[in-house]
């Protein structure tokens, strides 16, 4: 699996900020884009999407390649003979019109500078090292940012979930609840004791609960809370002073 980044320039791109904002507020996906490596793409792969040009920049998505590359008329006014896209689903969108704080070009160029973070082509494959470097540094954003999903700043698709929580962010959950359920306060490890292993782990699990009126994004929750629908889930931690 390759790491592609993209970027996108609202005030030159046939994708407006106008377009943008109506797939933001629907959650739905961008279609597809223009990658300059299309030989390198592949159904699978990851890209990262960097806002560039005016305003705030940095990253807005992170999501799936959905094809292999194909190719197809230019996007642009200049007629060019080989442009080449692939179909992708973004995982998480940021607004960079919101108040949400993006993870900035200064910011990844001075952990991976030998990549130019501000613009050039779009659809450049990342080296196998900085590829991972990014996936740190991403997590590591979004376990600080986790008030701009509550906000509505930002959205996580829901198959993309499991992938935002971090192992480090799991483990300041249990640090500091437990394995106790937030909701209804269920313990594997209160009822069968702490030497049963495996359970308590499986007892509850990181919840992504999306709601202004929440500190934070990220709550253990046991499988049977779970299933109540999400404004439930939301009132209930509310009311226990989250």
């Amino acid at each position: 699996m390759t790491t592609h980044i993209i970027f996108w320039n609202p005030d030159i791109s046939s994708y407006t900020k106008e377009r943008f904002l109506d797939d933001y507020n629907e959650k739905e996906s961008v279609g597809n884009w223009s990658f300059y490596e299309h030989e390198k793409v592949k159904k699978g792969d990851i890209f990262f999407m960097i806002k560039c040009g005016g305003g705030k920049t940095g990253i807005v998505m992170r999501g799936e390649v959905f094809s292999d590359c194909y190719k197809d008329v230019d996007w642009s006014p200049k007629n060019r003979p080989d442009i080449y896209y692939a179909d992708i689903i973004p995982c998480v969108c940021i607004n960079p019109w919101s108040d949400a704080t993006l993870l900035s070009p200064d910011e990844l160029t001075a952990e991976m500078p030998d990549f130019n973070w501000y613009g050039g082509h779009s659809g450049r494959k990342l080296d196998d090292t900085y590829a991972r470097k990014l996936e740190h540094m991403w997590f590591q954003y979004l376990d600080r940012s986790q008030q701009m999903f509550c906000d509505k700043d930002a959205w996580i698709g829901d198959f993309y979930f499991n992938e935002t929580i971090s192992e480090a962010e799991s483990k300041k959950l249990v640090i500091s609840h437990g394995s106790c359920c937030e909701i209804c306060g269920y313990s594997y490890a209160k009822v069968f004791g702490k030497e049963i292993g495996a359970p308590i782990d499986e007892a509850s699990k990181p919840v992504a609960v999306l709601d202004t009126r929440l500190k934070r994004l990220l709550f253990n929750i046991c499988n049977n809370c779970y299933e109540l629908p999400e404004k439930i889930l939301a009132q209930k931690l509310i009311e226990k002073g989250n």
